[in-house]
C-alpha cells in the first residue's frame, strides 16, 4: 500500500476519533461505482443587470420550473429604467458541444427596478430588500428557456416553496412591506404585511432572511404569502396572506393534492413589545384549488416549524411533514416541550390527515436544523410503492450530533397491532405492509380464528417506539451534518438511516432501486466525506485556499442506504445546489446558483458563462449572482473514458496509461489542478495516476501556501468577504527560492503576530546599546576617554517562522502557515512531495515535511 493511501487513511481515522466515531465503522468500497451519468446540459441566466437564486424546483408536464429571488440590479436612485430593456436574460442549452452557449436559445425578461437607497445595509435590506419572486420555466428535454414569471412589490419578498402539478403552479415564502399579483381576471390584488398596513413601507430594520438576525429573539416581522398560478402563462389564480404575525411567519413547502387543492406548511412566531424572545409555532394548512379559501389549518404548539409537506394518494390520502422542535435550531428563549422528544431538540417526522391535520404517527430523532432560506433544507419524497414499496425518504441537518452516543429513530408513538387470545402480540407492521392497520378487520384478515383484538396506537397495550431493536440511528459515521432516512409510511417504523453531509434535495429512483441526493459543500478545515471519499473543494481565481466549495450528486441503494457512486462539480464562488427534482424518466435536474464563470460539471461538460452586460468583461468570476439548472441523465451511465476496465469500484480500476483518476475524474498528462487552486500540482502517469503531484514550476515560480498555489512574486492578501476588497500585505509574499511552502518576509520587515494587513509588517525597531568602556590605558600625562557610537542593528534573517501562522481572519480562515496541510492526501503523491523538497533541502531549510495534506478546500466564507 502506498505511503500517500496509508496517510490518508490514518488522518481519517484521527478525524473519526476526533468526532467520536470508530473508522473500523466506516465502509471504504462505497461511493466508488464504475459507472455515473453525465450532464446533458444547463441552463444559466447571464446578465449582470439581474441578479436570479432559485432555491426550489419543480417538474410537470415536461418542463422544470426554478423559483426563487429575482432582483433587477438597476438602481432607480441613479438611472430610470428603461422600459424597453429587459434585464434578465435566461439562455440554454449549455452542452458538452456548446459550453458557451453560442447556439443556445435567449429568453429574456422584464423586471421592476427599485431604490437602492430604501433599505438598510448587508443583512436587513440594501441589495438584499428589493427581491421580487421569480419562477424561470425550462423544457425538460432540451433545456431551452420558455418563460419567466414574477410577482413583486417594494419590500423584501423571499421564496421558500414550489410545487407544480399539471398546468398549476404554487409558489409561496415571505414578506416585509406589500405583495402583488395580476389576477385571471385581469384585476391585480395586493397584500400588505399585518405589522405595516395599507399602503404603509416596511421598516429598514425588519427586513432580515429568516433566522439572520437574532433566531429566537428578532428576525423582522415577516408574514407568510401563497400563489397559485397558471403554469403556461404565469398569471395568478389566487394568492393569500398566509400567516399573519407581529414576529415573523412563512409558508416553507407546499404541495398539491389530486384535485389541485394546496396544503402549506410553515410557521408562525409571535412577540410582545416587553418580550425578549418569540415564540414559533409550526403551522399546517389546507387551502381550496378554485380560489384559495381556507379549508383548514391546526397549530402545534410543540413544534418550532415544519420544513416539508408531501401528499400521498393511498387509503384516502395522507401528509407526510418534517420540523422541529425548535425555530433556527437554538433552544434559547423558546424551548419546546415534545411529548416524543427527550432532548433540548429534536427532528420531527410526522404522518397525518389529509383532512383534518389529525397526528397518526410520529418519529423523532436528537439534534434540531439550523436552518433558513439559504440553507439546505434536506428534504421528504415517496418512494416508488410499486418498485421499492411503501416508504418515504427523509433528510435534515444537523440530526443526530452533539454526542458520542448514536441518536435513535426508535422513537415516537406506539405501534398498535393485533393481541391473540394467549397474549402474544403483533405490531402493525408484521400484520401488513402495505396497508393501515386500522381496525377488528384487519386483525380477522390476519388471524382467521377471530381470536386477535385489534390494539390501537393509543391503547396502553400498544407496543413503545423503543421496542424496536433494529438499531436504525444517525450519528454513527459522523457524529454531525446531515441524515438520510428511510420509513414504513404506515407505521412510521424505520427501516436504515445512513450520515451524509447536508444535502438539498432528493429524489427516488423510478426504477425503485437507488435514491439520489444533491447539495453543497465546503471542505474547510475538515473534510467532506461520503464514507471513505473525500470531495475536493473548486477555487476560483483569485480566491483564498480557505474559500473553496463545490457542488456533489449522489446515488444511493434504496435496499440498505449504501453509497453507489459520488460526484463532484464547481467553479468556486458560492456554487449551490438548492434543490433537485426528477421526471418520469429517470433524469434529475439540479436547481441553484453560483457567482463563477467557469464551472465544471462531471465527464467532458465545462462552461463558461459571459456577462455581455459587465461592467469589466475581463473579470474571471461573475459581477452578479447567476441562476443554474443542470439536467443529468441519471438513468444512462457510462465508465469515465480513461479507465480501462473496471469492476467491482474504481480502487480496482486500470487506468488509461497516459491519463490520470483522480477523485473519480479523468486528467490527462500534464493537465494541472488549477480548478481546485493546485496550478503547481499536475496529472503524471508516470509518478502516480491516482493523485496529484508537484509540476516544475513549484519551487521554481510558483509557491504551495495556505492550501493553494501562487505566483512568484504574489502577496498575502485579507479579504472579510469573498465579495470585499483585498488589502495585500506590504512584506508577506510568494518567494519560492527563499521558501515555497511558506510566506517569505521582505528585507527589512517583520511580521506582526495575530495580525493581518494591512497590520501585519512593522519595521523593526533600532536598538541601542550602552556605550563600552574604552580599555584602560597605560598611565600618560593627559588621559581622554574616546567618544563611542552604538552600532545599528540588521534586519533579522529570514526563517520559515516568520509566516502569520498563528493569525485568523474575522471568518476563521487560517491566514499563515502550515502549507501543505490543505491537500487532499488522497489527491497528492506525499512521496513524491518529500523526496522534491529534500532535493531542494538548500532552498527549503528549516522546513517541517510530516504534516500531511488533508484536504483542498477551506472554511466557510460568507
Amino acid at each position: 500500500m502506498k505511503l500517500s493511501t496509508v496517510l490518508f487513511q490514518l488522518f481519517v481515522a484521527d478525524f473519526l476519533v476526533a468526532t467520536g466515531v470508530r473508522s473500523d465503522e466506516i465502509p471504504t468500497g462505497t461511493f466508488k461505482g464504475c459507472s455515473t451519468p453525465s450532464f446533458e446540459w444547463v441552463t444559466y441566466d447571464t446578465r449582470a443587470t439581474a441578479s436570479f437564486k432559485p432555491k426550489r424546483g419543480a417538474y410537470a408536464n415536461g418542463y422544470i420550473f426554478a423559483a426563487g429571488m429575482v432582483r433587477s440590479n438597476i438602481d432607480t436612485d441613479v438611472m430610470e429604467a428603461d422600459p424597453d430593456v429587459l434585464e434578465l436574460s435566461l439562455i440554454g442549452p449549455f452542452t458538452e458541444s456548446d459550453g458557451t452557449g453560442a447556439s443556445a436559445t435567449v429568453r429574456n425578461a422584464k423586471l421592476q427596478s427599485y431604490s437602492a437607497s430604501i433599505g438598510a445595509a448587508e443583512n436587513a435590506g440594501g441589495s438584499w430588500h428589493q427581491y421580487d419572486v421569480g419562477i424561470a420555466k425550462i423544457d425538460a428535454n432540451t433545456g431551452e428557456p420558455t418563460n419567466f414569471f414574477s410577482w413583486g412589490g417594494d419590500s423584501l419578498e423571499e421564496t421558500a416553496a414550489l410545487a407544480a402539478s399539471g398546468d398549476s403552479i404554487v409558489v409561496s415564502g415571505h414578506f416585509t412591506g406589500h405583495l402583488a399579483a395580476e389576477l385571471a381576471d385581469g384585476t391585480t390584488k395586493t397584500i400588505w404585511n399585518s405589522n405595516v398596513g395599507e399602503g404603509g413601507i416596511a421598516l429598514d430594520e425588519d427586513q432580515f432572511h429568516p433566522n439572520n438576525k437574532n433566531s429566537h429573539a428578532e428576525t423582522g416581522v415577516d408574514d407568510g404569502f401563497i400563489i397559485k398560478a397558471n403554469a403556461d402563462t404565469g398569471v395568478a389564480d389566487w394568492m393569500v396572506h398566509y400567516p399573519q404575525s407581529s414576529a415573523d411567519a412563512e409558508i416553507v413547502s407546499v404541495d398539491f393534492d389530486t384535485s389541485n387543492n394546496v396544503y402549506g406548511a410553515g410557521y408562525s412566531c409571535s412577540k410582545g413589545i416587553e418580550d425578549e424572545f418569540k415564540v414559533c409555532d409550526g403551522v399546517i394548512a389546507m387551502f381550496t384549488s378554485s380560489d384559495g379559501e381556507l379549508m383548514w389549518e391546526k397549530e402545534f404548539p410543540d413544534m418550532g416549524a415544519f420544513f416539508e409537506v408531501k401528499y400521498d394518494l393511498e387509503q384516502g390520502g395522507a401528509l407526510y411533514v418534517s420540523g422541529t422542535t425548535t425555530y433556527g435550531g437554538s433552544t434559547a428563549g423558546n424551548p419546546k416541550d415534545h411529548p416524543y422528544c427527550d432532548h433540548d431538540s429534536c427532528s420531527v417526522i410526522m404522518r397525518l390527515s389529509p383532512t383534518d391535520g389529525e397526528v397518526q404517527w410520529v418519529r423523532t430523532v436528537k439534534g434540531s436544523p439550523r436552518w433558513g432560506i439559504f440553507d439546505q433544507k434536506g428534504g421528504l419524497e415517496l418512494a416508488v410503492e410499486d418498485l421499492d414499496g411503501p416508504y418515504i425518504y427523509v433528510a435534515m441537518d444537523d440530526t443526530g450530533e452533539g454526542e458520542v452516543e448514536v441518536a435513535s429513530l426508535n422513537t415516537g408513538t406506539p405501534y398498535g397491532g393485533c393481541l391473540s387470545a394467549d397474549g402474544v402480540f403483533t405490531p402493525e407492521y408484521h400484520v401488513f405492509l402495505k396497508k393501515v392497520v386500522s381496525g377488528p378487520s384487519d386483525c380477522l384478515f390476519f388471524d382467521p380464528s377471530g381470536n386477535s383484538t385489534f390494539i390501537s396506537r393509543q391503547d396502553p397495550r400498544a407496543s413503545p417506539a423503543s421496542s424496536v431493536l433494529n438499531d436504525v440511528s444517525c450519528g454513527k459515521q459522523s457524529g454531525k451534518d446531515a441524515c438520510l432516512m428511510k420509513f414504513h409510511k404506515h407505521t412510521g417504523l424505520p427501516t436504515w438511516a445512513v450520515d451524509v453531509p447536508p444535502l438539498s434535495g432528493i429524489v427516488p429512483a423510478p426504477d425503485g432501486v437507488s435514491v439520489y441526493i444533491s447539495g453543497y459543500y465546503f471542505p474547510g478545515s475538515t473534510p467532506v466525506l461520503f464514507d471513505s471519499v473525500s470531495l475536493p473543494g473548486y477555487l476560483f481565481e483569485g480566491g483564498k485556499g480557505s474559500q473553496s466549495d463545490g457542488i456533489f450528486n449522489a446515488k444511493i441503494s434504496a435496499t440498505d442506504g449504501a453509497g453507489e457512486y459520488v460526484m463532484h462539480s464547481g467553479g468556486g464562488f458560492n456554487d449551490r445546489a438548492m434543490d433537485l427534482v426528477g421526471d418520469a424518466e429517470g433524469n434529475i435536474y439540479t436547481i441553484g446558483y453560483q457567482k463563477n464563470l467557469v464551472m465544471y460539471w462531471g465527464h467532458n461538460l465545462k462552461t463558461t458563462v459571459v456577462e455581455t452586460d459587465a461592467i469589466d468583461p475581463t473579470k474571471t468570476v461573475a459581477s452578479k449572482t447567476h441562476a443554474l439548472v443542470a439536467k443529468i441523465s441519471a438513468s444512462t451511465e457510462s465508465i469515465p473514458t480513461c479507465l480501462t476496465t473496471c469492476s467491482g469500484n474504481t480502487d480496482e480500476a486500470v487506468i488509461e496509461s497516459n491519463s490520470c483518476f483522480i477523485d473519480g475524474k479523468c486528467y490527462s498528462a500534464g493537465v494541472t489542478g488549477d480548478q481546485f487552486g493546485l496550478s503547481c500540482f499536475q496529472c503524471d502517469p508516470t509518478r502516480d495516476q491516482r493523485n496529484w503531484v508537484e509540476a516544475p514550476s513549484l519551487g521554481v515560480t510558483q509557491c504551495f501556501i495556505d492550501k493553494r498555489c501562487w505566483e512568484i512574486g504574489e502577496a498575502f492578501f485579507y479579504q472579510r468577504r469573498t465579495w470585499s476588497a483585498k488589502i495585500d500585505s506590504t512584506c508577506q509574499m510568494c518567494s519560492p527560492a527563499d521558501n515555497a511552502l511558506e510566506w517569505s518576509v521582505k528585507d527589512g520587515y517583520e511580521v506582526v503576530d495575530d495580525s493581518i494587513p494591512p497590520n501585519d509588517c512593522a519595521v523593526p525597531a533600532v536598538e541601542t546599546e550602552a556605550p563600552v568602556p574604552a580599555p584602560v590605558p597605560a598611565p600618560v600625562p593627559a588621559p581622554v576617554s574616546a567618544p563611542f557610537q552604538a552600532p545599528v542593528l540588521a534586519p533579522p534573517a529570514l526563517d520559515s517562522d516568520t509566516s502569520n501562522s498563528s493569525s485568523s481572519d474575522v471568518d476563521g480562515n487560517k491566514l499563515g502557515g502550515g502549507a501543505i496541510a490543505g491537500i487532499s492526501v488522497a489527491s497528492l503523491v506525499v512521496v513524491g512531495l518529500i523526496a522534491f523538497l529534500v532535493a531542494r533541502k538548500s532552498r527549503f531549510a528549516g522546513e517541517k515535511f510530516e504534516e500531511t495534506p488533508e484536504s483542498f478546500g477551506g472554511d466557510v466564507v460568507a
